[in-house]
C-alpha cells in the first residue's frame, strides 16, 4: 500500500515536471521566434508580415506535446506582445484577443482534423506530409479569419487605420502558412530526428 502510494506520488510528480518542461519549452520557443519576426515588423497591426514564423513555432509545439503544449504557446505569445511589440503597439485589447486567437487556431484544427480522421501526422515511421500541411493551412485560415473579425473597423480609435480586407487576409494567410512550413519541415528535419522518432514511437 505504502510502495504503492509512493509510486503514484512519483509519477504525479513527474508528470507535473514534464508538464512544466513543455510549458517552458514551448513559451521560449514561440518567443524567441516572434523576437527574430520583429526586426521585420512594420508596427501595423491591420497587415501581417509575408513570412510569419511563430505560427510555425505554435504549430510544432501542438504536434510534439498535444493540448498540453498551449499554456507555454500563450505565454510566450503573450510575453511577445507586451515585450517585442510594444503591448501591441498601443492596441491593448484587440492585441491580446488576436494574439489568444493564434495561440488557440492550431488546436482548434487539430480537433477539427481529428474529428474527420485526418490527424495521422506521424505514421509508420513517417511524417504524413499532407495532414501537416493541411493543419498549417487550416491554422493559418482560422487565426487569419478570427483576427480579421476582431480588427475589422475595431481599430481606428486606436491608431487611425482601417482595415483593407484584401490586403489583411493575403499577408496574414500568407505570411502564417509560408512561416508555419518553412518552421515545421525545417526544425523537424533539420534540429530535432531524436524528438521526431520519440514521437512516432
Amino acid at each position: 500500500s505504502s510502495s504503492s502510494s509512493s509510486s503514484s506520488s512519483s509519477s504525479s510528480s513527474s508528470s507535473s515536471l514534464s508538464i512544466i518542461k513543455i510549458t517552458i519549452v514551448s513559451a521560449l520557443v514561440v518567443f524567441l521566434t516572434s523576437d527574430l519576426m520583429s526586426h521585420f515588423d512594420a508596427g501595423d497591426i491591420t497587415v501581417g508580415n509575408y513570412l510569419w514564423l511563430p505560427m510555425g513555432a505554435k504549430i510544432l509545439a501542438f504536434l510534439l506535446f498535444g493540448y498540453w503544449a498551449f499554456p507555454g504557446v500563450l505565454i510566450g505569445s503573450l510575453m511577445s506582445g507586451i515585450f517585442l511589440y510594444d503591448s501591441w503597439n498601443g492596441n491593448t485589447f484587440y492585441g491580446p484577443m488576436g494574439t489568444l486567437a493564434g495561440a488557440l487556431a492550431p488546436m482548434l484544427a487539430i480537433a477539427i482534423m481529428k474529428s474527420f480522421h485526418l490527424s495521422n501526422f506521424f505514421k509508420d515511421g513517417k511524417l504524413v506530409y499532407g495532414h501537416i500541411i493541411f493543419l498549417v493551412i487550416l491554422s493559418s485560415l482560422i487565426n487569419t479569419l478570427t483576427k480579421l473579425f476582431l480588427y475589422f473597423n475595431k481599430v481606428n480609435g486606436v491608431d487611425g487605420k482601417e482595415v483593407d480586407v484584401l490586403q489583411f487576409i493575403q499577408s496574414y494567410l500568407a505570411g502564417d502558412v509560408l512561416g508555419g512550413l518553412l518552421f515545421v519541415f525545417v526544425i523537424i528535419k533539420l534540429f530535432m530526428p531524436s524528438i521526431v522518432r520519440n514521437k512516432l514511437d
